[in-house]
């Protein structure tokens, strides 16, 4: 495949003409200010949709722009200087009609930190470069778990994110970060199941003590961005992808490792269409030791087309299909953006998992949003009737976000509903399931569960957030060697209990609490001292919460959510 897209890259990049930019890393911080700032405006935006992410510098740019002075007056305190830091973060971007204060008042040898956000910058008529240094350390204190001990914990990550442009028109991001890090007991738990470490690809772990799970580890992005036209933009290399609106995606999440991908991005007016074409990693492929044999790959196909129907309401459908083990590698048919994947899954033979849906967010009031998403993996009209049939595979996602709670400014609430079958998900081969890299695509916890979720952010000064986020799921998991449907990484035609009555929550009844409390207070510019407590209950061990206590820095750099 990597062949194949490298081809595609530079025959596409011959011709493009436009200016592109790289995008902003997936982040709830700045991620929920515009999301916030959207609803805030009345309108949905045409310069990017939030239900997918991430956002390119350009057009958080535009969307800035389009804040009118009305909007602008009845915005908080707060709200104002959360614009400024999207204007000083995305400063090169930002329109000359719009006042910046990014010139820092005391650069350091006159070339460091000139501007507030980047440690150095080179801008000219024919080249731009943005270079900043990335730091979270962490240190905590991790309470006893069932046979495993108490313990310290912490994280010590060391990196640099590079980003610019060539020519105005040949967008680039690189993020190469080196990390240490002692893991949670629940981490501990996950990782011996799924063999995958949450956000991470390659995890060397000390001393291959599985209880203690100290690893070590590279993380990387690196892509590069053109507009072929001026309404197309693409983008080629290593990312991540998030679709929807919610704290979970169902369709399409972060939770896994990046991944090779082509994506093509196209705008016109309220419509946008995404397509992603993508290149995973199998590892449930073992490989022999010693050997030369690298990786086994498998694919994916996605595409995503939605609209904004009115001033507050965007919709959309979207295919996704995994397919691998060919001869051939990348199959050529899904290269069409403008074909039905079910269709060209069926003219293959039906080899390949395709699954579709639908999604939707609606603003109320310039207080409200509902959203919610569907995904279907299987559908047969005389078998869907049937109680409980072990392939009627759907999950769907419903929420509510309620922005300045009672009028108290700054003050939002976000409760959210998921629902995933039994075998959503799975496959009958592991080329064909929803998992890179050992990790499932969608939701953390993959099938099979039942979840509800609450979210409360509150930011009673521009440079203080106080957030706190509970989940309370229901999780099927499999007992006595039989295959329940819950963990998707299992082929889902061997040791299933039935074929019929079949139903979310079946096989162990795994009850999950997890609650997470965060206090963090920005001292300069994206540089933060984080205060964090994480409490944590299930099934397992009734009569044991598991405690979390932790505390930081935090440079340049966003933090993961390990709510599962």
């Amino acid at each position: 495949m990597s062949r194949k897209l490298f081809f595609l890259f530079f025959l596409t990049k011959l011709n493009f003409g436009f200016s592109q930019s790289a995008n902003s890393p997936i982040s709830q911080m700045p991620d929920g200010f515009l999301e916030r700032l959207e609803v805030k405006s009345g309108t949905l935006s045409n310069s990017f949709h939030t239900n997918i992410k991430p956002f390119s510098r350009e057009q958080i740019g535009d969307f800035l722009a389009t804040i009118d002075s009305s909007t602008f007056l009845k915005l908080s305190k707060t709200d104002k200087r959360n614009i400024e830091y999207l204007q000083i973060d995305n400063w090169e971007y930002i329109h000359k009609n719009q006042i910046i204060n990014n010139i820092s008042k005391k650069p350091i040898l006159k070339h460091i930190y000139k501007n507030k956000s980047d440690f150095y910058f080179v801008q000219t008529d024919d080249f731009d470069i943005h270079v900043s240094p990335i730091l979270n350390v962490l240190f905590g204190n991790n309470s006893a778990h069932g046979d495993l001990k108490s313990k310290s914990t912490f994280t010590n990550t060391r990196g640099v994110e590079i980003r610019g442009n060539i020519n105005k028109k040949l967008g680039f991001y690189t993020m190469l970060t080196d990390n240490q890090s002692s893991s949670s007991n629940f981490l501990v738990n996950f990782y011996k199941t799924y063999q995958g470490y949450p956000y991470q690809s390659l995890v060397k772990i000390k001393n291959d003590n599985y209880d203690l799970l100290q690893g070590d580890y590279f993380s990387a992005l690196g892509y590069f961005a053109f507009k072929p036209i001026k309404s197309l933009t693409m983008t080629f290399g290593h990312d991540k992808n998030f679709i929807g609106s919610g704290i979970r995606s169902m369709v399409l999440s972060d939770f896994s490792a990046p991944y090779l991908q082509l994506k093509t991005d196209l705008r016109i007016g309220r419509l946008q269409y995404l397509s992603i074409l993508g290149q995973m990693t199998n590892m449930q492929v073992v490989n022999p030791p010693f050997s030369q044999i690298t990786n086994a790959p498998k694919y994916m196909a996605f595409h995503h087309l939605n609209i904004n129907l009115t001033k507050t309401l965007n919709v959309g459908l979207f295919e996704s299909v995994m397919y691998g083990s060919r001869k051939t590698g990348f199959e050529l048919n899904y290269l069409n953006p403008v074909i039905f994947y079910r269709f060209v899954e069926g003219y293959l033979g039906s080899s390949d998992n395709a699954m579709v849906g639908a999604d939707f967010k609606l603003n109320i009031l310039k207080t409200f949003t509902a959203y919610g998403q569907y995904f279907l993996d299987e559908y047969n009209t005389t078998e869907f009737k049937k109680e409980g049939w072990w392939s009627k595979k759907y999950a769907w996602q419903l929420g509510v976000k309620y922005f300045d709670v009672f009028k108290i400014k700054n003050l939002d609430v976000q409760y959210e509903l998921n629902r995933a079958r039994p075998f959503m998900y799975s496959h009958f081969t592991d080329y064909t399931n929803y998992v890179n890299y050992n990790l499932p695509m969608a939701h953390p916890l993959g099938a099979n569960f039942k979840e509800n979720i609450v979210s409360v952010k509150y930011q009673p000064h521009p440079k203080v957030l106080l957030s706190f986020v509970a989940m309370n799921a229901l999780k099927g998991e499999d007992k006595d060697s039989s295959n329940y449907g819950g963990n998707i990484k299992l082929n889902n035609r061997i040791g299933r209990i039935s074929d019929y009555n079949n139903y979310i929550g079946q096989g162990f009844e795994n009850r999950i609490k997890n609650t997470e409390m965060v206090a963090s207070l920005m001292i300069k510019h994206n540089l933060f001292i984080d205060l964090m407590y994480q409490r944590r209950k299930d099934s397992y061990f009734k009569d044991e919460t598991e405690s979390i206590f932790s505390f930081g820095l935090r440079w340049n750099m966003a933090r993961k959510q390990l709510l599962f």
